[in-house]
């Protein structure tokens, strides 16, 4: 029989472990086991990026680099840092893929738990708590590159076997972790968006449930809501004791005058608790603790000390209202990251290049065009609300010729041998650290 009594664990409204209360404070690891294309600085999606390297290194030689790539990202080193900062818990993001086969969707890939696995020792050895999160399921759950979808299409929602095959990987993911303390959790979904039948979402939520639970009766299960985890109204309450839920804070979204260094910062603050506060309210609606699983910034170094303030205020608001949080993210190439490869690493100096001809802010803004473009031109115009889905879908037409253009051409260039390299830049003593981040970060998790 297991003894729960060091797993982190639901209480009324609070997560607790011994039974002391717990508040999450740490970092997300983003593309890592599922690339995003600005973090990472490369075009395309996850899958996209992996058939460019196979395309033109060869198959062999790019399972290569990416294994190389997802053993050597963080290590021993990047731990030691994150026990120094005070930070006890990383939200771990991974793709699907690396479980299991679409053609096969039965058969389990056993080598996926061979990168989650070098983590999750890590977290243990450090005494971290990890999040498992799945960042990207089959046919993807919401329209965006980063849940490696090559359609715009939320299909996840649309087939009730993609769920199926969803459902069944969170069991055999729950059987291998059943027994670790140190996964506190499972997070379902990462960031559903276009939902529009809350009957399919809440029977998936609660046939995974059941699944893990079959496997697995003690770990702490997060739910995230609709319209990217920040719409909650379809969602019918659980009876699960160890269910919470996780909302994600991005209010510059709706309100990107925030952004803004002319705007007043009392005035932002003010902006901020009103969009907090809605979200807030799933606590008092479910009387479940709660979890900001992700809040950040696209990291300008000439705003540095402006934009830190605008993360703390985003802090403030977890920890004012006693709320666990995860800042996204811990490292990538820097874009998001609280550390990054120094600007003369190979990764720094491929991905400066690269961005000469590309970037998501580019790409997001022509989507939105043609699409405007093509109804103008070919039919009638378009409301906002009716461009919003097809952005997307135009976007992954682009993607595609991203990858042709502004990505193959410079692999193309880059001898193997150089290639093979790449993931050095990402070793800690390659690495910058953001000091203006890591003061507010130590504000919170050593001296809060």
């Amino acid at each position: 029989m297991t003894n729960i009594s060091n797993f982190v664990q639901v209480n009324g409204e609070d997560f607790t472990v011994n039974g002391k209360k717990l508040l999450f404070r740490g970092f997300g690891l983003g593309t890592w086991m599922n690339l995003e294309h600005f973090m990472i600085g490369l075009a395309g999606t996850d899958s996209m990026i992996k058939q460019a390297f196979a395309d033109v290194y060869g198959k062999e030689r790019s399972d290569k680099f990416f294994d190389r790539f997802l053993l050597e990202f963080v290590d021993e080193r990047d731990f030691a840092y994150l026990k120094s900062l005070g930070v006890n818990s990383l939200r771990i993001a991974f793709n699907y893929k690396y479980f299991l086969d679409d053609q096969n969707p039965e058969q389990y890939n056993e080598q996926g738990f061979v990168y989650l696995d070098h983590v999750v020792s890590l977290c243990e050895k450090y005494g971290i708590y990890a999040i498992l999160d799945m960042h990207c399921v089959p046919g993807g759950q919401n329209p965006d590159w980063h849940c490696d979808t090559n359609s715009g299409l939320p299909l996840f929602w649309e087939y009730s076997a993609l769920r199926d095959t969803a459902i069944g990987l969170w069991g055999h993911i729950a059987r291998h972790y059943r027994k670790n303390p140190w996964v506190a959790a499972y997070d379902i979904v990462n960031e559903p968006s276009l939902v529009k039948d809350a009957k399919v979402f809440n029977e998936f939520y609660r046939k995974v449930i059941a699944e893990i639970r079959k496997n697995d009766p003690h770990h702490i299960i997060f739910i995230e809501g609709n319209r990217f985890t920040t719409d909650f109204s379809m969602i019918e309450p659980v009876e699960d004791p160890q269910v919470a839920y996780e909302f994600h804070f991005y209010p510059f979204v709706d309100e990107p005058a925030v952004l803004s260094p002319e705007m007043d910062r009392r005035r932002r603050k003010e902006i901020f608790k009103i969009s907090f506060d809605k979200l807030l309210a799933i606590r008092s609606k479910y009387k479940r603790p709660v979890w900001c699983g992700e809040f950040g910034l696209d990291l300008n170094p000439d705003m540095i000390p402006f934009q830190v303030g605008i993360i703390e205020d985003m802090v403030e608001q977890c920890e004012i209202n006693e709320v666990s949080w995860a800042l996204w993210t811990y490292k990538d190439s820097a874009c998001m990251g609280f550390v990054y490869p120094k600007e003369e690493t190979p990764w720094r100096q491929l991905t400066g290049r690269i961005r000469q001809v590309w970037n998501q802010q580019e790409e997001q803004a022509m989507g939105e065009a043609l699409v405007d473009y093509m109804a103008n031109t070919y039919f009638k115009p378009i409301s906002e609300e009716f461009r919003y889905p097809l952005q997307f879908r135009m976007r992954s037409i682009m993607q595609v010729i991203c990858v042709e253009q502004n990505l193959k051409p410079f692999l193309q260039e880059l001898p193997w041998e150089e290639a093979y390299r790449l993931p050095e830049s990402f070793h800690f003593d390659q690495c910058e650290i953001s000091e203006e981040l890591e003061r507010m970060v130590r504000k919170y998790t050593l001296e809060g």
